[in-house]
């Protein structure tokens, strides 16, 4: 996943769908310093089958990443439940 999160940010424009751990070297190295904004789900983004079935939830806090101002905005505009936090 690192090495796409890189080359997101090298780009500087796009959206990514990661856990949320805030700790780690990748979230050091190429996000707390280079993205534009951050979503926090709240709760669990869960899964559906084809088949419309709910499936399991992914088992860890996600975050959406976004590189760009456009993609902050829409980030910001999305009415996904959760904490924005703009980076820049």
């Amino acid at each position: 996943m690192e090495l796409w999160i890189e080359k997101l940010k090298f780009h500087g424009n796009g959206i990514a769908l990661i856990f949320a751990r805030t700790e780690t070297k990748c979230f050091f190295d190429h996000i707390w310093n280079a993205a534009d904004a951050l979503l926090f789900v709240k709760g669990r983004i869960r899964f559906y089958h084809v088949s419309g079935i709910q499936g399991g939830t992914s088992g860890a806090p996600s975050v959406f990443v976004a590189y760009g101002q456009t993609n902050a905005q829409a980030l910001k505009n999305s009415g996904i439940a959760g904490r924005f936090l703009s980076l820049k």
